[in-house]
């Protein structure tokens, strides 16, 4: 680490975000960019958000953001994202000036998705309720952009949620019979538990029968 520098732990998601995209605006007026310099700043980025001070092959990069919690929409933005980034890592690919323009734009949005992830902190049930019984819902107000609270990032918490995500994006869409479906599973998962997981998620999964309820009702 050079004289001066921050260590990468003690950076927050705030300022790995902010400079980052203060960083990808400079990109997008240069006349020309390198794609190693969108490579770079992407690669910096994933290893600040993640305080993880080793560098990353694209694979081990995907496979770490796997094991955290992310919505479906912004997961599968971060995984094509990475996915163009493997082509400059594993094969002589050369993107045009309009595709790596874009490519920073799409990076700059994934950072700003990133950040709001990381930032939600209301309580689950807080969130649910507020949803469940707004007085005049905006057509653009969904669930699924205040969903869910950051939760432990082991593999049961995440499919957990990712189940009960599709639930309330069933929900959403009035698809009853295909949220009843995906509670089914759900309860078949929350079965296999111990009592303290189970006891963790009881409030959630009770959150999402009554919502399902109502809409039946």
């Amino acid at each position: 680490m050079k004289k001066g520098e921050v260590p990468l732990e003690q950076h927050t998601i705030a300022d790995v975000a902010r400079d980052t995209r203060r960083r990808a605006a400079y990109l997008l007026k240069k006349p020309f960019v390198e794609q190693r310099e969108v490579y770079a700043l992407a690669k910096e980025f994933f290893k600040a958000y993640l305080k993880k001070p080793q560098e990353f092959t694209c694979d081990e990069l995907k496979r770490e953001l796997h094991k955290i919690y992310l919505n479906s929409a912004v997961r599968d933005r971060v995984d094509a994202l990475i996915d163009k980034l493997s082509l400059l890592e594993y094969t002589d690919t050369q993107y045009s000036q309009t595709e790596i323009k874009l490519l920073t734009q799409e990076l700059d949005g994934i950072v700003k998705d990133l950040f709001i992830e990381h930032s939600r902190r209301l309580p689950f049930l807080t969130r649910v309720a507020n949803w469940l019984f707004r007085k005049e819902p905006k057509s653009n107000e969904t669930i699924i952009s205040d969903y869910p609270m950051l939760e432990p990032n082991d593999p049961v918490s995440i499919e957990l949620n990712t189940i009960l995500e599709d639930i309330y994006l069933a929900i959403e869409k009035n698809n009853i019979r295909k949220a009843a479906k995906y509670y089914k599973y759900l309860m078949k998962r929350y079965d296999t538990l111990g009592p303290s997981a189970q006891q963790e998620f009881y409030h959630k999964i009770q959150a999402a029968y009554e919502a399902i309820a109502k809409q039946t009702a």
